[in-house]
């Protein structure tokens, strides 16, 4: 691949950069060779092909830290009455009306659409949970081929279980591990191990799951807490608060990704900082289930550091950074607990190391060529001292207008280059009328 100059408008590097007016990037193949002043970076390499982001702001692109993409099917499902609470919710409806239901049609329609969906809304990668148990064996290659299209960056699993039994949940720990395995060397796409909760898996399919993950070295990720419905269970089960019996198991390390975290208590957030655990943080999901809202600041304070995911609620990265930006203001009555910074932070580079990819979230020599590009028509100057905060509280996906994912173009100028959106959604509505068992 020939080296490309992208010339923008303005450049932010990372969470802990300054704003750079006049700055752009080289990219030389997947990776970045450059970043400075845009006429110094011209004189240098001559030859590069030049995309003009002249118009535009340039700065990492997004980290999905945990979602869940077949739940666009399910956006608007009627449930009836809203269930009374988070157990109730799994149990009456999500588990028999969307997930025990899914299909491969229905994953690739749903996966297709949103790839599309992220690439507009600024997301440059992604980890995703397959919640299917009953569409194993080959989901994960379903999605892999819809995902080798779009030209995102993307970590696939499918969640592990005995809720249905211990052979499916077996299934779909081998589909985890023989995915990895296979896709260990792809650039673009790698697969991980995937559990539930101590509430569906018993101790012995924990152990399995975390040994085959170490044996792989592909991480392994789960929900934890997401309600207090998981605490007071394990306190009758057990005797131990989930984040302590996992502990007695030996499985917490800087392998596992943790997801929601939403009831954890001060001794059990000091066991995961302590253990090297890597967090996703879900602010808008949290709220519609009513599980809660996640001790995040509490979180950070310990030196944690959550990257944020849209669990395939809400797939806008602007709409995610102001949930955590305000929610927690809100609940702690502080409007300086959560900076614009440090949301920022956990949308890139903090995202970036949660899911494990380390070169990703800041734009530097030698790290990966994930970038975004957005519109610069501000309405009150962008300045300094307030480029995050107009960032994460005046923008929204439909302000992004380039995507370049591993040096290859993805957008231009607010144009899908690798997904026909039209074309996705009509597949998405027809699986979703499908599952909807409408005709």
């Amino acid at each position: 691949m020939a080296k490309r100059f992208v010339r923008g408008g303005a450049l932010l590097a990372s969470a802990e950069a300054s704003l750079n007016w006049d700055w752009g990037v080289v990219i030389d193949g997947s990776l970045l060779a450059a970043v400075g002043p845009n006429d110094e970076l011209r004189a240098a390499h001559p030859d590069a092909e030049v995309i003009d982001a002249s118009g535009l702001l340039l700065i990492p692109g997004f980290v999905n830290a945990h979602m869940h993409s077949y739940g666009l099917l399910a956006h608007g499902i009627p449930v009836g009455a809203a269930p009374a609470g988070f157990y109730e919710f799994l149990s009456d409806f999500w588990w028999p009306r969307v997930e025990d239901r899914l299909d491969h049609a229905m994953i690739a329609a749903a996966f297709r659409l949103a790839c599309g969906m992220m690439i507009r809304a600024g997301f440059t990668s992604f980890c995703d949970v397959l919640e299917a148990p009953n569409a194993a064996p080959d989901a994960l290659e379903v999605e892999r081929e819809v995902l080798e299209e779009t030209g995102l960056r993307g970590i696939l699993s499918i969640e592990a279980s005995e809720r249905l039994g211990t052979k499916l949940g077996e299934k779909a720990v081998s589909e985890n591990a023989e995915f990895a395995e296979k896709h260990a060397g792809d650039q673009l796409i790698c697969g991980m191990m995937c559990i539930h909760t101590s509430f569906t898996c018993s101790e012995g399919f924990v152990k399995r799951a975390k040994e085959i993950a170490d044996e792989l070295k592909c991480g392994i990720q789960l929900h934890l807490s997401e309600s207090q419905y998981e605490p007071e269970l394990s306190l009758k089960r057990y005797g131990l608060r989930p984040v302590e019996w996992y502990d007695q198991l030996g499985f917490w390390d800087s392998s596992v990704l943790a997801s929601q975290g939403v009831a954890l208590d001060p001794e059990e957030i000091e066991i995961l900082a302590a253990r090297g655990v890597r967090l996703a943080h879900m602010p808008l999901s949290n709220c519609e289930v009513g599980g809660g809202i996640a001790p995040v600041p509490e979180m950070i304070a310990t030196g944690l550091r959550p990257g944020l995911g849209t669990d395939g609620y809400i797939n806008d990265p602007f709409e995610v950074m102001r949930g955590a930006f305000l929610i927690h203001k809100g609940a702690l009555r502080d409007p300086r607990v959560m900076p614009a910074k440090t949301v920022f932070a956990m949308a890139t580079s903090w995202g970036a190391e949660a899911i494990g990819i380390s070169a990703a979230g800041k734009l530097a020599p030698g790290m990966l060529a994930d970038l975004i590009g957005i519109d610069l028509s501000f309405i009150t100057p962008l300045t300094e001292g307030n480029v995050f905060d107009q960032v994460i509280l005046y923008r929204s996906g439909n302000d992004v207008r380039l995507s370049i994912v591993n040096g290859a173009l993805l957008m231009k100028d607010g144009e899908l280059l690798t997904v026909d959106m039209e074309q996705a959604r009509r597949a998405a509505a027809a699986q979703a009328r499908r599952l909807w068992n409408m005709r």
